[in-house]
């Protein structure tokens, strides 16, 4: 399920409360045994054997999916069938996997209405005199989540749960009682189950991701959640000193989830994990615009904390460069690096390339722009123009006397015989033109007319409209 689709569920709950209002839950309580519930329940083996030669007919005609263990004649309610009042039947039903329920029906094949256990709890805490569930299959009312929670929580027994809300009747989205679980000594979670006799998926959400929606779990504190996020945020970073963490999306494939973290000594950033919280990737509040950007960390310390990074990096990588500013272009996922521009006075002619991201291993592979104009050219902080009048100042150094004034230039890539050397077909107003190899410092070049390097058959020759063409 992707997050569009969480937001839009979200949307067609209502609140728990307004539940009983939906169901007319009200009429369940009646004082025909409202007083038998008072007081210890026993249960008579020959209303217990009635009540489950009828629980199949009441399944059925409820079309819920139970395979009943148990089941119950609790006793008489009143209902209303045409618009009369009516006397009717209550019976507790307990099933071999998912939530046991209490129905009232007008005759063992005929049901008027059905609800949870666990709903009838909630409703019960509000309405001391309401129906509860009271056969031992079904006690507590919550112990069925147990099986459903754990692929999502594996070490979650739950020991309490309470309904967050529904999908109203008259709604077309997928119809799903939403419960907040508990668990012994672990976090829980909210569960989307779907309501009695619906076909609605079963789904998962953190308390993070619910808070973020505005559902506040009750069971589960945010200090709790933070403690068990922290081993993933301590393989992001070792020295951050964690203190705050909130969820920040889904992943585009719904794969995994994003969380930031705060640090109480240093910068934050945000974490990619898989579906079960396994690190994946580490993304600085610096670069994480894409994401929404960070809320506990300033941007100001965040550029500030990436220009130290990078700056060590590219140091340790070989290049001499402070960085004074900094673009990110784009991302390799398949080797975890950031494609990224760097403005640095080492470097008038700037840097750009490849960066490892946080956690990776892959090697930094960047260049100036110079060699990026034959490929992507995506400088921005030393533009075409500029380069352009460098090359323009060598070739009359180069070739004094020749009256070249650059009018157009073709960067044809990196020099297979001199390491970072440019290789650039240059084109002068007066039409002489040359093959260039441009020293790596950019201070010097070789130029080849146009006309020798074809005659010579050069690996490069001219190829812009009319260069070269002028005659002596």
């Amino acid at each position: 399920m992707t997050l569009s689709d969480i937001t839009r569920r979200l949307k067609t709950l209502v609140a728990a409360g307004g539940v009983a209002a939906l169901l007319g839950l009200g009429a369940l309580s009646p004082a025909a045994y409202a007083a038998d519930q008072a007081q210890d329940f026993k249960i008579d083996p020959k209303v217990q054997a009635q009540a489950m030669a009828a629980a199949p007919g009441l399944i059925a005609s409820a079309h819920i999916k139970c395979e009943p263990t148990a089941a119950y004649l609790q006793g008489e309610t009143d209902l209303e069938k045409d618009g009369k009042k009516v006397k009717g039947s209550m019976y507790e039903i307990a099933c071999k996997t998912g939530p046991g329920f209490l129905a009232t029906a007008y005759s063992p094949t005929e049901v008027a209405q059905v609800f949870t256990c666990v709903m009838a709890d909630n409703i019960k805490a509000k309405q001391p005199n309401a129906a509860t569930c009271e056969l031992p299959e079904n006690k507590p009312s919550y112990q069925w989540l147990t099986p459903v929670v754990q692929p999502y929580l594996p070490n979650c027994v739950v020991d309490n749960a309470r309904v967050m809300g529904s999908t109203p009747p008259d709604s077309k989205e997928p119809k799903i009682d939403r419960y907040e679980v508990g668990c012994q000594g672990a976090i829980g979670g909210i569960i989307d189950y779907p309501q009695l006799g619906s076909d609605a998926p079963v789904n998962f959400l953190s308390c993070l991701i619910g808070a973020d929606k505005g559902f506040t779990c009750q069971y589960t504190t945010n200090d709790a959640i933070l403690a068990s996020l922290k081993p993933v945020a301590a393989k992001a970073d070792a020295d951050c000193q964690v203190n705050n963490v909130r969820f920040v999306g889904v992943t585009k494939e719904s794969d995994g989830f994003f969380y930031e973290f705060g640090c109480a000594n240093k910068p934050g950033f945000i974490v990619m994990t898989g579906n079960d919280n396994s690190f994946k990737q580490s993304v600085p509040c610096a670069q994480a615009m894409g994401l929404g950007g960070c809320k506990f960390t300033d941007a100001g310390a965040a550029a500030a904390d990436a220009k130290t990074t990078y700056s060590q990096i590219l140091k340790t990588a070989g290049y001499a460069c402070t960085v004074q500013d900094y673009n990110i272009v784009g991302s390799q996922p398949q080797t975890k690096r950031d494609y990224v521009e760097f403005k640095c006075p080492e470097q008038p002619w700037g840097l750009i390339g490849f960066v490892p991201q946080p956690g990776s291993t892959a090697s930094v592979h960047v260049k100036d722009c110079f060699i990026e104009q034959s490929t992507r050219a995506d400088c921005t902080f030393v533009t075409e123009p500029q380069l352009k009048a460098q090359l323009d100042k060598l070739i009359k150094v180069a070739e004094p006397g020749k009256n070249c004034d650059l009018s157009q230039v073709r960067y044809i890539g990196e020099s297979a015989d001199t390491e970072n050397g440019l290789i650039a077909e240059l084109a002068c107003v007066n039409k002489r033109g040359y093959i260039a190899v441009v020293a790596p410092d950019r201070k010097s070049l070789e130029a080849t007319p146009c006309k020798l390097a074809k005659a010579h058959g050069l690996d490069q020759s001219c190829t812009i409209p009319g260069n070269g063409t002028y005659s002596d």
